[in-house]
């Protein structure tokens, strides 16, 4: 369980860095700040991922809860408005508790009110709880539901298509606010009395928004106010739902007790690292196209090929959760087109982009890491391996878009205009780091696919096989040559019609990590030793080494200057698991390098930030120390990569 105490919440500065996240499976959410003054357009009660209209919309903003005795008004919310916090309901608060869901308490005078607020798993549901724990009266309970109903990425302003008529529903209501969006039913789990009293809450501000340079207010409409005895000894459930309504008590206790079966599911020794296996289910869902799916980071990220094949092993297979991850793989060799899987999949439809060159080789690798898992080797038989076929045959045949295998061997992939790695950031209309020719990571993986490949049709001889042996044994031949960088005594980034990039990135960690590789016992040791000395952190791998010219250690500013940091110093955990796996393959005493690693990593594999996404681990932090989380608060490759080197650190 994560506390937070009350001087923690009462400070605006402090409370406002902290945020929970809590996920329903379905790709939707519920977040805000531990005092649930939200400093994000993200932030939201009811965010929903819808099927029709496609996509995610945040539905339900935020609630206002006052209690009343008739005399005195004490309103539990807190917003941020130009110049101003109103109302300031984060001076009662007593303190923020995260443990299979998030919970807020308040004190005033002799009353002790407790908040639990969690989303139904499979449902476009959010359940907020009230229970008064210490009181002499019973107040009134006040609920004024605050409505954006907008795209996750946009604002609401005031606006004359909104309807705000409210219909009558057994303890609660209904509103259609716009057309072709679905209706919202709120109400509670005892008996309450509903006035409508439509009114508009204008310029709300979300500062961090604000510091990103994008668009930071907006309007927010209410369309009345819910009234309701709140006694002790007796909860009040107030739900809101695209879904009609039903018997509020059970469908929490139903939940709670998923929660409680799924955190007992996650079995190390260490409460921490249950901590972190618990935190990986959030990123699985059954998406819109009502399959199996990897979300790649909350709160705005979606469903990215790339991401899913590079997190699937640790969010899954190292999790106990064997049978999802079954699924996914099988998903997604369905979508593999021309030796490639899509590197995006659109919420808002059908659309799938294929657009990036490692997804369909990451793809070989989460498979490797299911086998190695104990997972059916006739599973990977019959569903998987006429996709790794296809997907070898398409890059031997010269079918794969922007892709081409030269005479050495190498896979060289996209032109100057084309991003099709992970190091994919444009900024000022323009790639941050061109990365087009071989890229070291890129074959790395063709060559460790190529090996797995080989494995999986041991004892078979086609045309296919024949070329893939033949097309390995060039690579192997060519690659420690091509890519030596003799100055710095590691591999270069990137060969090309340039020459090389000598500049010292994580990418060439793959080489070593991946389980089939290239290299021999002393070229292994040397780019370990060389990662470790300019680009290692306690948070992960930095993606540019800090003696380079070009290293940008901070992450601000707007969008523009903060995409050009994001590939050139900032650090990103999920490496941690890649370069734990090298070190310890290169490793003379295993022992002593488990040791290190375990102490090292400490920040990232037994504990979550104090400020920031307090119960998963973020997409990034800053470069310098003292290395600040950045980037989405919740990211599924790094909670995957943490829980994956927990468990080659002696993890159960």
């Amino acid at each position: 369980m994560l506390r937070i105490p009350r001087d923690a919440c009462v400070n605006t500065e402090t409370a406002t860095r902290k945020e929970w996240l809590d996920t329903n499976g379905l790709g939707g959410y519920a977040s805000s700040t531990v005092i649930n003054c939200h400093t994000r357009k993200y932030h939201g009660l009811l965010v929903a991922a819808l099927r029709k209209p496609r996509g995610r919309f945040v539905l339900l903003s935020k609630v206002e809860v006052s209690v009343t005795d008739g005399e005195k008004e004490f309103f539990l919310s807190t917003n941020k408005y130009p110049g101003v916090y109103h109302p300031t309901g984060h001076q009662f608060v007593e303190g923020f508790e995260q443990d299979l869901c998030p919970t807020v308490t308040y004190r005033i005078g002799d009353a002790l009110i407790r908040k639990t607020m969690l989303m139904v798993h499979g449902q476009n549901t959010v359940l907020l709880c009230y229970e008064m724990l210490e009181g002499k009266t019973a107040p009134t309970l006040r609920i004024r539901p605050l409505l954006a109903y907008r795209d996750v990425h946009g604002l609401t302003r005031e606006n004359l298509f909104l309807r705000p008529k409210t219909f009558p529903e057994k303890n609660g209501c209904k509103i259609e606010p716009y057309k072709g969006m679905p209706p919202l039913y709120m109400g509670t789990s005892r008996v309450s009395e509903f006035f409508p009293g439509p009114k508009w809450m204008r310029n709300v501000e979300y500062l961090e928004e604000r510091n990103r340079g994008f668009d930071y207010q907006e309007d927010l409409f209410c369309p009345g106010m819910f009234e309701v005895e709140l006694k002790r000894g007796k909860p009040v459930i107030f739900a809101a739902s695209v879904e009609k309504l039903g018997d509020l008590v059970k469908l929490k206790s139903r939940e709670i007790k998923r929660r409680e079966a799924l955190y007992e599911s996650c079995k190390d020794r260490s409460k921490s690292v249950r901590g972190l296996q618990y935190a990986a289910d959030q990123f699985l869902i059954r998406n819109a196209s009502d399959f199996s799916s990897v979300v790649a980071g909350y709160h705005w990220f979606g469903e990215w090929g790339r991401d899913t094949m590079i997190a699937l092993p640790g969010l899954t297979f190292h999790c106990g959760r064997r049978e999802f991850g079954e699924k996914v793989l099988a998903a997604y060799a369905g979508l593999e087109r021309d030796g490639l899987l899509p590197n995006y999949l659109d919420q808002r439809s059908d659309h799938l982009a294929y657009n990036s060159v490692d997804a369909s080789l990451w793809f070989f690798w989460a498979v490797q890491e299911y086998l190695r898992t104990k997972g059916s080797r006739e599973f990977v038989r019959k569903s998987i391996l006429p996709a790794l076929e296809r997907i070898i045959a398409a890059h031997l045949d010269g079918r794969v878009p922007l892709c081409s295998i030269h005479e050495d061997g190498l896979l060289h992939a996209g032109n100057e205009h084309t991003q099709l790695t992970w190091m994919d950031a444009q900024a000022y209309g323009r790639p941050v780091t061109p990365r087009h020719g071989a890229a070291v990571e890129i074959n790395a993986l063709w060559y460790n696919g190529l090996r797995f490949y080989l494995e999986l049709m041991e004892g078979e001889d086609n045309e296919t096989v024949r070329r893939a042996r033949e097309s390995a044994d060039k690579l192997a031949a060519s690659f420690p040559d091509r890519f030596w960088n003799r100055e710095d005594n590691c591999l270069c980034d990137v060969v090309g019609k340039f020459g090389c990039d000598r500049a010292i990135r994580p990418n060439q960690i793959f080489a070593v990590s991946l389980p089939h590789s290239t290299l021999n016992m002393e070229q292994m040791r040397a780019v370990v030793a060389t990662v470790q000395d300019h680009l290692l952190t306690p948070y992960g791998l930095r993606t540019l080494s800090p003696r380079h010219p070009s290293y940008a250690p901070f992450y601000q500013g707007d969008s523009d200057a903060r995409d050009s940091a994001y590939h050139q110093g900032m650090v990103w955990p999920w490496l941690a698991g890649h370069f734990g796996e090298a070190m310890l393959r290169q490793a003379e005493d295993i022992k002593e390098a488990k040791a290190f690693l375990r102490k090292y990593f400490k920040e990232i594999l037994r504990s979550f930030p104090a400020d920031y996404g307090i119960a998963s681990l973020p997409e990034i932090y800053t470069g310098n120390p003292p290395h600040l989380p950045n980037g989405c608060i919740a990211q599924a490759w790094s909670v995957a990569e943490a829980v994956r080197l927990n468990k080659l650190l002696g993890g159960r």
